[in-house]
């Protein structure tokens, strides 16, 4: 069914996207400019860091700041609505993310913590209807449990917010697989001819695009903690509502569509447990991680080693968005694709050579 633009677009939200432009670079600007140090805020140190230069990571906060405003001065409808709904359940880890983003002072513990407690306001808040996982094995016993249904989604929504921090790590990664489930969600929306949900993914779509502008190739400006864990929450949210309005559409789908932090955070746990140290231990290990260490010591990939990782990614972040497009209405297929992405995954970490940490 084609759809008229003005059935379900929002052209306000272009003022927003432009604010959003504007603040990124401004930002970016006095990072540059060394403001931060005129501030006291100190550097930002963690193993994973690969970034020479002090870079602002308030991505993230100006990312859910133009969101708020462009909501806050939006006319009700139900997008909005929705948008508002999430917005009021992110607000523990924004408190959160903004503080460890400017003073990188939080315990992992207590990150999620605020996570879990984010899900569980979402499932608070929300009263529309849920996706029908009667389908998915041991998951439907675990629905029969007291509680089983909110317990699932709560991990669920904390596991993809962990994973999108997971691939926060260099230069456009974490953006574009957002990008790319947020588009996979709006091939969703426009198949089953869902106004209010093309609304509201296009808007936070639009509202994300400046962030990648100054992001990538050069880094300029990251999401940070709030940024990732927001992003993460927010598109599993998303997720959650589409699916819950279109039960003809298999939940596989939604596996599908948030298949890559999904496998991240799974695999970073499998890793850390096999290797006997905590769940919070930070590591090089990740996937992206890998390929700029096994990039950096050529001297002819040296300079933009950073900004290869991503393009080189792209069959694992774009995986998805073409996946449920051919296969949206084919369960079987649905479930084969999570199949071929776990394998490949596993194959091309497996042919990355290990971390070298003196290059």
């Amino acid at each position: 069914m084609n759809l008229d633009i003005m059935q379900w677009f929002d052209f306000n939200v272009l003022i927003f996207m432009g604010m959003s432009l504007v603040f990124n670079g401004f930002i970016a600007y006095l990072w540059h400019k060394k403001f931060y140090q005129k501030l006291g805020l100190k550097t930002y140190r963690a193993v994973q860091r690969i970034h020479l230069n002090e870079t602002p990571r308030l991505g993230g906060f100006i990312f859910i700041s133009s969101l708020i405003s462009f909501v806050a001065f939006s006319n009700t409808n139900e997008s909005i609505q929705l948008l508002k709904i999430i917005l009021i359940c992110l607000i523990p880890i924004i408190f959160i993310g903004i503080k460890e983003d400017l003073f990188h002072n939080v315990e992992p513990a207590i990150r999620l913590l605020t996570l879990l407690f984010v899900g569980w306001l979402f499932r608070a808040q929300f009263t529309g209807p849920l996706p029908v996982l009667t389908e998915i094995p041991f998951i439907s016993k675990l629905l029969l449990l007291q509680g089983g249904i909110s317990i699932f989604y709560i991990l669920s929504m904390t596991a993809i917010a962990n994973g999108m921090n997971l691939i926060d790590g260099v230069n456009g990664l974490c953006g574009a697989v957002a990008l790319s489930i947020l588009g996979a969600l709006l091939f969703i929306s426009h198949k089953t001819s869902d106004v209010v949900m093309l609304s509201t993914i296009s808007s936070v779509i639009l509202i994300l695009i400046p962030f990648l502008i100054f992001n990538y190739p050069y880094g300029k400006i990251f999401l940070g903690d709030l940024g990732a864990y927001c992003l993460g929450l927010m598109i599993s949210m998303l997720t959650i509502i589409l699916f819950g309005r279109h039960p003809e559409i298999s939940p596989w789908g939604a596996v599908l569509i948030l298949i890559y932090p999904a496998t991240e955070v799974v695999f970073s746990l499998l890793r850390r447990a096999m290797k006997g140290v905590s769940i919070y231990h930070a590591d090089t290990a990740h996937l992206h991680l890998k390929f700029f260490h096994f990039f950096r010591p050529q001297s002819h990939y040296k300079k933009m080693a950073n900004a290869l990782v991503t393009p080189i990614l792209s069959p694992l972040w774009l995986f998805p968005l073409i996946a449920i497009s051919w296969v949206h209405n084919k369960p079987l297929f649905i479930f084969i694709a999570i199949l071929l992405f776990v394998l490949f995954y596993g194959l091309l970490y497996a042919m990355v050579p290990k971390v070298q940490k003196n290059s």
